[in-house]
């Protein structure tokens, strides 16, 4: 006799179940079990994977070895799904108090076990656990009985454990209140609703079974026996135990804690649930009985496009064929200056003959409701004026995507293929990712949801998992390790960049790592147990940017669930909602596209119009490639990591195919494999361009004989061996999946096709080995192309409208400060100057207020709402520039802008233009506040004893207090930071800026370019000058204090690590950090700070939705040393170079310089109004001591520029 699972839950009971779903199915096939059911808590995230993993089990003949069971454990509220009230006293007698699942853990409604019999039953299992988290949540999804009952067709129904109302009942109420209830369910669920009877061995249940063999007698329906099974294997209990306290944050040693009482909780074998119910092998049997009376059936379906509305007249097809010829001749209107000028590589009726081709194809695969679908939002963004990016992905090779302006590059000039988008010999759906301005995005998801319903439109989940570092910090908080230990720990972790490393794999490349597991047993354990739990299912997410449009109600297809900020979305990830039926777009928020916009918007602004981006399409800027070759690219698309900085620097490209080719060159793999110094070498002729066969250079020439793109593969196979381009995609994709057997096949076919053609069989061999090799690292051309356009759009806005682009990136930016003080350092370095916020200047966001100039907008500066923004600016607009701080206080709402908001305006420097002394305005603030209110313009109800006049005249005699101390430079400085989250007029660091070029590597942003070239690596000991902008103690599990200390310069942050003690390898000794730096680790500390680098790889967010990150490259300090800046001021200087006004000797130079003698050598350089320039040493008694004032006294005195020299 068998037996099959009927309340099982796995991985996708989040943090609660243990058991990964294609183990389960293999151990139920190894046992003999026939079928298995998975019912998570609440949800169906793992029908699919249990569908799959059964199916696998399938013979030549068809037959299933184990049949998956397709259901839910779902919440049941107690009396409404819309109550939200947990309190029993409000409830009825009969209420939450019982509410218990096998932990005893209190929750928010009553277990049930829920089957799908049949397709009728899995759709309304769908709408309930659907309708559990968008009507019903409350902690947990939950129905009600009302639900129940409208969706109980095709549903088998068991009572649950002890947190099923039933056994709740039994156990805290009478056998007449469970009777009650369970003839409830029985008249729902007729026939197909049973007890359920368990046995896990912990008291409780052991109290109820005999009262659950009553009240079947009593009730006539039939008692099942299942286990509540949470982890697999019986050893699995205290792993289970462990992943259990992860979720609840616990720690294993703790009494007081959620666990299950007994380790009974796993996947028993028949015969382990025979020894348990022996005496009842009826309750066994009728598990069998319940997997007879369920269906097996398909849950995929070939994907459905939405009935796209055409007009009268035209049918879906001929719609679709009229919408494509008419825009194409848009298209075809555009090009033909371009033919006239000789730009285009193939004639107009190349064009025309590849639409042909490809609308014949396009209709014959039924796709023309997918391309309507795509064509109309995307039109629809246009015409609201939402920014589109060119394209991305596959679809960019189609002529028709590119005619109906879903996509905006040219493929035929750029040799893109349709066939790597749209195979006609691999039917599959088109995917066709779209990028919108991060601002725009959510407002073409909403035409789209209002214009198909907004209950067919959703978002889609993914399943986040147990990452491997993540997993063992995890583990080692859980056994009470202290975060210092764990991070040391996971620091020995190789990183391979693109590349996830478990901790098997660690151990094995990692020796540091795997001495430590081999000589440490806490070491061993706890990794153990993370390499146990790594990949598991952590939580829920949502996708980024893929969003689901069905043609139906979306519950028919798939269920749904909500996130935390109640976004719907389908319970399948992205993949499996295709597999549902669904169709998935990619609405991707690209901050890029914003950036442009705001670019275009100051261009507008300083030239009256903005710029036709169509006219900068020949790709031919002089000044944008000398932009690229110098690797000047902050701000430009995917080309501003140090890393690519370099390979710019070194390739110094002059045409687009060269960006293009980047795009596809800057990733690990082809790096690894030395394409990029191939590609290099040959561009600049230290390497010759050889092709194997003289027939391919049309192919391979635009890559100097380098096969880079997966375009490249395609066309080889089609020229050399015959291969119909569908034919030659399929050869790409064999290659790509590695496998063996087919490409042997596939290499007999491609030679001999080859020979046929009249090529050498050993030359056709080898150039087959040679695709394989490279189709490994090949790249897709079309979203390379696509996005070298965007990023040749950036760098021609930068090289020729550097200010308004500035603008546009810091306005972009401006809600990530990090970013703002990169860009503010990358203004200062090429000559543009940011100011800080302007009362009479600023609007809400970054301003151009001259040549070479931006301000800050108000909407910076901390503690201003909305409110006080707009009443501030509609009082300028009305009284126009303001006089002084009275008059602004005067003419403004001050009950929308009270005290904060003008001490904040104040402290951040926006009265400077009026009156530099803040410290004067801030002092005289209160007073100035109360006769502006005074005035008339505030009502703040108070009755006056003076006339109107009288008042008026009392307000305009306000005047500010005199004698008030101007503040510091150190002080402004920090109220800057403080209002506007960064310095502006200044940086402290400004004054060591000598000393840091003597004393330390340079800049973090330098050190970072030094990594991506190679200079400097991992464990290297560097030396910057930086300072603390926060410090936050700590005590490892020795009681032993550290600290980690956030660091920042001009250009960057970085985390410093001053440990308890650090061992040196090198020397062999053991050195004490903290204690020999403590007394340095202060806030606003100005310091050297000397350590070992350490070069990670992160795995970041992006900066938009779905927005592809180039750099993830983390650097760490683990600090050696810390010593004040002011030490090395001067310190190893050689001399002063002094330059002179353009042909003059300013006559106060001299004794401001005599003010200043010392020891270091001065050199003067003239320079003649006809540009000639000369060096004069003056004689010995011409020397100067160091100080940091000097060059701002010179400046400002005489005129004189001054440099040290070192």
């Amino acid at each position: 006799m068998s037996f099959a699972h009927l309340h099982l839950h796995t991985e996708h009971s989040l943090l609660d179940g243990l058991t990964r779903i294609p183990d389960l199915v293999k151990k139920c096939k190894a046992s003999g079990m026939p079928a298995v059911a998975v019912t998570d808590h609440g949800n169906m995230f793992g029908m699919m994977k249990l569908f799959d993993a059964c199916e696998k089990t399938k013979d030549d003949a068809g037959n299933w070895a184990v049949k998956p069971i397709l259901g839910c454990e779902v919440y049941v509220a107690p009396r409404s799904r819309f109550d939200r009230k947990l309190d029993a006293n409000a409830l009825s007698a009969e209420g939450l108090e019982d509410c218990l699942d096998p932990s005893g853990h209190r929750d928010a409604g009553y277990h049930l076990v829920l089957l799908a019999k049949n397709p009728v039953g899995f759709a309304n299992l769908s709408r309930l656990v659907s309708a559990g988290f968008t009507e019903g949540f409350y902690y947990k999804p939950r129905v009600d009985k009302q639900l129940l009952r409208e969706h109980s067709e095709g549903l088998i129904a068991l009572s649950a454990c002890l947190g099923g109302e039933v056994q709740a009942r039994l156990l805290n109420g009478t056998m007449e209140s469970a009777e009650r209830v369970a003839l409830d369910f029985r008249e729902v669920f007729g026939e197909d609703f049973y007890l359920e009877i368990q046995d896990q061995g912990f008291e409780a249940e052991k109290l109820i079974i005999p009262k659950q063999f009553e009240l079947s007698q009593r009730t006539g329906i039939p008692l099942v026996a299942t286990n509540d099974a949470h982890y697999l294997n019986h050893e699995d209990a205290d792993l289970h135990d462990t992943l259990l306290c992860i979720g609840t944050k616990a720690l294993k040693s703790q009494q007081r804690r959620m666990r299950f009482s007994t380790d009974q909780f796993y996947v028993k074998t028949p015969e382990e649930m025979r020894a348990i119910f022996g005496d009842h092998p009826e309750l066994l049997e009728r598990t069998l009985e319940i997997a007879a009376k369920i269906d097996l059936f398909p849950i995929t379906r070939k994907p459905v496009t939405p009935q796209f509305p055409v007009p009268s007249g035209f049918t879906l097809e001929s719609y679709f064929v009229h919408v494509a010829r008419e825009w194409f001749e848009q298209r075809m209107a555009e090009c033909r200056p371009l033919w006239q000028q000789g730009r285009l590589k193939h004639a107009e009726e190349v064009y025309r003959k590849r639409l042909e081709f490809e609308l014949e194809t396009i209709l014959k695969m039924g796709y023309p409701g997918y391309f309507l679908l795509v064509w109309d939002f995307i039109a629809k963004a246009r015409e609201m004026g939402v920014p589109v990016g060119p394209g991305r992905g596959s679809a960019a090779g189609s002529i028709v995507a590119w005619a109906m302006k879903i996509t905006d590059i040219d493929p035929m000039q750029y040799d893109l293929l349709f066939e790597r988008f749209l195979n006609p010999e691999r039917v599959s759906m088109p995917d066709v990712d779209i990028d919108f301005c991060r601002d725009g995005r959510q407002r073409v998801i909403d035409y789209v949801t209002e214009k198909y319903g907004k209950d067919r439109v959703s978002n889609i989940v993914t399943i986040n998992q147990l990452k491997t570092k993540a997993v063992m910090k995890d583990v080692a908080r859980v056994y009470e390790k202290d975060f210092a230990w764990s991070n040391e720990l996971t620091k020995l972790v190789p990183q391979v960049p693109g590349q996830p490393m478990s901790v098997a794999q660690a151990l094995e490349e990692s020796d540091k790592l795997r001495e430590r597991y081999e000589r440490e047993p806490e070491v061993k354990e706890i990794l153990d147990v993370a390499a146990k739990l790594e990949g598991l299912a952590r939580n829920t997410g949502v996708h980024a940017a893929g969003v689901i449009i069905a043609p139906d109600e979306l519950t028919r297809f798939a269920p749904l669930s909500k996130d935390k900020d109640d976004k719907v979305m389908v319970q399948y990830t992205m993949t499996e909602a295709e597999r549902a039926g669904l169709l998935k777009m990619d609405f991707l928020g690209l901050e890029t596209l914003t950036q442009i916009a705001k670019t275009q918007g100051y261009i507008a602004q300083t030239q009256g119009q903005p710029l036709d981006m169509l006219t900068i399409r020949g790709f031919d800027d002089k000044k944008t490639f000398e932009l690229f070759s110098a690797g000047d690219t902050d701000g430009v698309f995917q080309f501003e990591s140090g890393g690519m900085k370099q390979l710019l620097r070194k390739l110094q490209p002059d045409r687009f195919d060269d960006l293009i080719a980047l795009n596809a060159l800057f990733r690990p793999g082809p790096l690894g494999a030395g394409m990029g110094d191939t590609y290099v070498n040959r561009r600049h002729g230290r390497e010759p361009v050889t092709y194997m066969f003289p027939d391919l250079e049309p192919i391979l020439s635009p890559t100097y004989g380098v096969i880079l793109y997966q375009e490249q593969v395609m066309q080889i196979a089609s020229l050399i061996a015959g291969y119909s381009l569908g034919e030659a995609d399929m050869l790409r994709r064999a290659m790509g999946k590695k496998d063996k057997a087919k490409m042997a096949k596939e290499k007999d076919k491609f030679i001999e096709q080859g020979i046929t053609r009249g090529y050498d069989k050993g030359k056709v061999a080898e150039l087959f080995d040679l695709i394989e090799y490279f189709a490994g690292y090949g790249f897709n051309k079309s979203h390379s192309a696509a996005y070298a356009m965007v990023a040749y759009e950036t760098g021609y806005l930068k090289a020729n409208f550097r200010t308004e682009f500035m603008a546009g990136l810091l306005s972009t930016k401006s809600q990530r400060t990090d970013d703002v003080v990169k860009y503010i350092a990358n203004c200062r370095e090429i000559g543009i100057q940011v100011l800080g916020p302007d009362i009479n200047e600023s609007e809400l966001d970054f301003t151009i207020t001259g040549q070479d100039q931006i301000r800050f907008g108000l909407a910076a500066i901390k503690g201003l709402g909305e409110a006080a923004l707009e009443a501030i600016l509609a009082a300028r607009k009305a009284e126009g520039p303001f006089k002084d701080l009275f008059h602004a206080l005067k003419s403004t709402d001050l009950q929308k802008a009270n005290r904060k908001v003008w001490e904040c305006l104040i402290k951040a420097g926006a009265f400077d233009s009026l009156e530099a002394n803040r410290a004067a305005l801030l002092e005289g603030l209160p007073s100035a506040l109360e006769n502006a209110s005074r005035g008339g313009n505030a009502d703040l109800g108070l009755v006056s004893l003076f006339d109107e006049a009288e008042m008026a005249s009392l307000a305009d005699n306000w005047s500010l207090p005199e004698g008030v101390e101007p503040w510091s430079r150190k002080e402004r400085l920090k109220a800057e930071r403080e209002t506007l989250g960064l310095y502006v007029s200044g940086h402290p660091l400004e004054e060591y800026v000598d000393a840091l070029k003597v004393h330390t590597v340079g800049s973090i942003t330098t050190l970072r370019e030094q990594v991506a070239a190679g200079r400097v690596k991992d464990r290297d000991e560097v030396a910057l000058g930086l300072m603390v902008s926060n410090v936050a103690f700590k005590t490892n599990q020795k009681g032993e204090p550290w600290a980690i200390l956030a660091l920042e310069d001009l250009t960057d942050k970085i985390e410093g690590l001053l440990m308890a003690s650090r061992f040196d390898p090198q020397t062999k000794q053991r050195s004490r950090p903290f204690e020999l730096n403590r007394h340095l680790a202060q806030p606003d500390g100005l310091l050297r700070v000397t350590g070992e680098l350490r070069v990670e790889s992160a795995n970041g967010n992006g900066a938009g939705e779905g927005e592809e990150d180039e750099d993830q490259t983390v650097l760490k300090l683990f600090v050696t040393s810390l010593e004040p800046l002011e030490d090395f001021q001067g310190r190893g200087f050689t001399g002063a170079l002094v330059r002179l006004p353009v042909g003059e000797m300013p006559p106060q130079l001299l004794p401001l310089l005599k003010a200043y003698a010392g020891p270091l050598p001065v050199t003067f350089e003239y320079r003649s109004k006809e540009g000639i320039t000369a060096r004069v040493k003056p004689g010995p008694e011409w020397r100067l001591r160091f100080d940091p004032d000097l060059a701002d006294k010179l400046a400002k005195d005489a005129g004189c520029g001054l440099s040290w020299n070192y």
